[in-house]
């Protein structure tokens, strides 16, 4: 119970401070026009840089960090970190520029589908309850976007916005299921310093060929010190280290409540509303969690 209750916490912090991700996307995109490249760089550049000197500042982290991962680690590190963090970042940053923060927020309302799918795959063993779960959420998800209407389908309405929600939504479940072994072995310290370092350093290659917009004032550059540390470090941080007490299917359970919290802040910081099929849509995602999340789950 003790192990849960603290999976439970870890998640609960990741999926809050994870909704602001979208809320000051959203700001420093639409508000500021910043590139989504510019803050892909400097999320990871800040939360990276700190995460390093905290894991570093004692021997015991210097260990984990340097000389406990093997050479297949480091190979991990190297393909899931731009993977996980720089391309489902700057999807992430793109869907903020063209949709609502409540349909940018739903990457992480669709990534528990990716991540049921495949946990399902590896482990080959799929129940009713997780399927009903599945199709609940996906079904929220078709609502809170509007594809799904009261007038029927409006695939009109699915934009090339929502391409990026999606692709946010599967490189975030491939990090999070491939990277659990080296989680549960090493710890979320290394783990996530060195998928972020990865990231940041292979965005930065292509960055010299774009043509970027960077924060040009104050409060942008305090919405960019929040996006790296508040938005980036802690939920990534705690993310990784939920993986150590809940399984895939709990964790991936979490991240539906993410539009939710998404939808408030979106409310009471931007200005933005909901409709009543959104609404409807971030209930049936609810729904699908409480579905999913059943005792047999925290036994995986």
């Amino acid at each position: 119970m003790r192990r849960w209750l603290t999976g439970v916490f870890l998640a609960a912090v990741s999926v809050i401070a994870f909704a602001s991700t979208f809320a000051a996307g959203g700001a420093l995109t639409r508000a500021h026009g910043v590139s989504p490249e510019v803050l892909v760089l400097l999320r990871f550049a800040l939360a990276g840089t700190v995460m390093l000197a905290f894991e570093a500042r004692n021997a015991e982290g210097r260990r984990r960090l340097f000389r406990a991962p093997c050479r297949r680690d480091w190979l991990l590190f190297a393909a899931l970190g731009p993977i996980g963090t720089s391309v489902m970042s700057w999807c992430v940053f793109r869907s903020c520029a063209c949709v609502s923060t409540v349909n940018a927020s739903m990457a992480d309302a669709l990534a528990p589908l990716f991540m049921f799918a495949l946990a399902a795959w590896q482990v080959r063993r799929i129940s009713l309850t997780q399927i009903v779960g599945a199709i609940c959420g996906f079904v929220g998800a078709l609502l809170v976007i509007g594809v799904v209407s009261c007038g029927g389908l409006a695939l009109a309405a699915f934009t090339v916005g929502d391409v990026y929600v999606l692709l946010a939504a599967l490189t975030w479940a491939f990090y999070s299921v491939c990277g659990r072994e080296v989680i549960n072995r090493l710890g979320s310290g290394p783990y996530t310093v060195w998928t972020m370092l990865f990231g940041m350093s292979a965005f930065l290659l292509f960055l010299p060929f774009l043509d970027c917009v960077w924060p040009s004032t104050p409060r942008a550059w305090l919405l960019v010190a929040y996006l790296g540390l508040g938005s980036t470090l802690v939920p990534f941080w705690a993310w990784n280290a939920a993986q150590k007490y809940l399984p895939v299917s709990a964790m991936g359970v979490s991240a539906y409540f993410t539009p939710v919290a998404a939808l408030i802040l979106a409310a009471v910081f931007l200005g933005e509303s909901a409709t009543p099929l959104q609404l409807l849509g971030t209930l049936l995602v609810c729904c699908s969690a409480l579905v999913e999340f059943r005792p047999r789950a925290l036994q995986g």
